[in-house]
């Protein structure tokens, strides 16, 4: 037995317990990308199959580990310098790319996409290179994970099938008195007792998500099982049309709960949970198919020879997965009006956004279309604040666009490089937790060669709102001049929330000293900017 082969005959207990941790330490990390699968499990949509992928794709790169035996061993040494470095490199990009491109990689749920680069990385550590192609396959179907595939193909089947689902409602249910199509089409009175109340049939119930459910299966059935091809596809026939009459029955079922024990029973348990149910059965069926058709798994071999991480890769491996996983935990609990959590709002109206503060009264300034530069359907829009005390103002000026690359393309140092400004000082912190700000101390060029130059303070910070007519991504901007900014110091002293670790790898470099008006400036602006951002994201217009 070689120093980097220390698994022959491995004891069932001992190689048991290094593939749970193998499973753990690849699943852990992306538990926060992958919390839209888990929470959306008994969803009505698409998306709730899409839990099955990563399972299916981990029991299938184990079964291919465990039972098919190593060609010979590894070096280990070389595996510890690939699988750290790749780990390294995922995990990095894993935890900068919220704060550095949230849209993409929360809000598109993008980091879903370097899961399999993440269990390649463990999979070198823990069972060397040689595992590659034992992996190889199940991480390329682990890619379908990614929620828009199966959403756009769900949305090009849905009008088609729901029509379908409709029709056979129809047919199977015109003998019965309880149960009558009216108007719209794919609506239905159903009798519960006295009383009849409407069932619509909508796209959600079309059997989009059971076929795709279904569709999820096939690549598991045609390279991982064993036997003809012919056998194959009319096993994955079976599946599409299984789940098609399931969802058909599911359909009929839920009709006939509502007139049996009616609405509320039915709606609050038996329509979230049937579908589940049915699709699990079908997976019982495909399973005990297997037989008759001549497919099988491959066996596992007796005298397999399955490398073994040294206690050096073991350590690296639960420090990175443990470290990535700490970082990412803000995910679990986005901030409302963050990139990867637009706040729902009533409005659309650019205007509405900017609120009214209580001692402040507003007069516009501007308002200018952005879409050459921008992008479709992006603004600016500027307000002054004027004490109504004293007369001192601040101006708050919001960028508005449908898309948020463009609208981080041109930021406020892009705009102080286009106006020659120099940043005397700059200092990044948490408006709210989850919605990092900076605060700027911007001197102004001189009015004419040796003249005095001006300095003024800005916050700026973005945040999102979902309106009726789709996500905007703001960015805000809130400056004053010393001399004439306003004064709260009734205000309590503020405490500025520090970064996060990943927020702090992406946002603007702290420098410079703020003293004497420019710092008093800076606190009363940035107690202004937590009014404007609270109550902008208020849900009512």
């Amino acid at each position: 037995m070689t120093k980097n082969s220390a698994i022959s005959r491995t004891p069932r207990h001992s190689l048991t317990g290094f593939w749970i941790l193998w499973v753990g330490l690849c699943t852990a990390p992306l538990l926060a990308y992958a919390s839209p699968l888990w929470q959306n499990i008994l969803a009505d949509t698409p998306i709730a199959d899409l839990i099955w992928i990563p399972i299916l794709a981990i029991g299938w790169a184990s079964w291919n580990l465990l039972a098919v035996p190593f060609e010979g061993p590894d070096d280990s040494e070389l595996d510890a310098i690939l699988g750290i470095s790749l780990a390294a490199i995922t995990g990095l990009a894993l935890v900068v790319g919220p704060a550095r491109w949230p849209t993409a990689f929360v809000f598109d749920h993008a980091g879903l996409l370097l899961w399999p680069l993440w269990i390649l990385a463990m999979t070198w550590l823990f069972w060397g290179i040689g595992a590659t192609r034992k992996v190889l396959g199940p991480l390329v179907y682990l890619l379908l994970v990614w929620p828009p595939i199966f959403e756009a193909i769900a949305n090009a089947t849905q009008t088609l099938l729901v029509n379908w689902a409709i029709r056979i409602l129809q047919y199977s249910t015109a003998s019965f008195g309880w149960i009558h199509a009216i108007q719209p089409f794919g609506t239905f009175n159903v009798a519960y007792g006295h009383i009849e109340f409407p069932v619509i049939v909508a796209e959600a119930c079309s059997g989009a998500d059971s076929l795709l459910g279904a569709a999820i299966v096939i690549p598991v059935i045609w390279f991982l099982l064993n036997g003809r091809w012919q056998h194959k596809l009319y096993l994955s026939l079976i599946a599409l049309t299984g789940a098609l009459v399931l969802n058909w029955i599911r359909l009929i079922a839920i009709v006939l709960a509502v007139h049996i024990i009616g609405p509320h029973f039915t709606f609050s348990y038996i329509h979230p949970v049937l579908g589940f149910v049915l699709f699990a059965m079908l997976t019982v069926v495909l399973i005990g198919l297997m037989r008759p058709f001549g497919l099988s798994m491959p066996s596992p071999q007796e005298n397999r020879s399955i490398p073994h991480a040294g206690v050096g890769r073991l350590i690296a491996a639960i420090l990175l997965s443990g470290l990535v996983f700490y970082l990412l935990t803000p995910l679990f609990s986005l901030a409302k009006g963050s990139f990867g959590k637009p706040q729902p709002i009533s409005h659309n109206a650019l205007s509405a956004l900017i609120p009214d503060l209580r001692g402040f009264m507003s007069a516009s300034v501007y308002h200018a279309n952005e879409s050459s530069i921008l992008g479709p359907h992006s603004a600016t829009l500027a307000d002054m604040y004027v004490d109504t005390h004293t007369g001192h103002e601040a101006l708050v000026e919001v960028w508005s666009a449908a898309n948020a690359n463009m609208l981080a393309a041109y930021g406020f140092h892009n705009c102080l490089l286009y106006h020659g400004d120099n940043i005397a000082a700059a200092q990044s912190f948490q408006l709210i937790p989850g919605i990092v700000a900076t605060a700027y101390a911007v001197t102004l060029p001189a009015n004419y060669v040796g003249g005095p130059r001006s300095t003024y303070v800005d916050i700026e910070w973005t945040d999102s709102v979902k309106q009726p007519d789709g996500v905007r991504y703001l960015r805000w901007s809130l400056a004053a001049f010393p001399a004439s900014a306003p004064s709260l110091a009734s205000s309590s002293p503020i405490r500025l929330e520090p970064l996060t670790v990943s927020e702090a790898m992406v946002a603007p470099r702290t420098h410079g000293t703020w003293t004497g008006a420019i710092a008093t400036t800076k606190t009363n602006l940035i107690t202004m900017a937590e009014r404007i951002l609270h109550q902008s994201l208020q849900p009512k217009a």
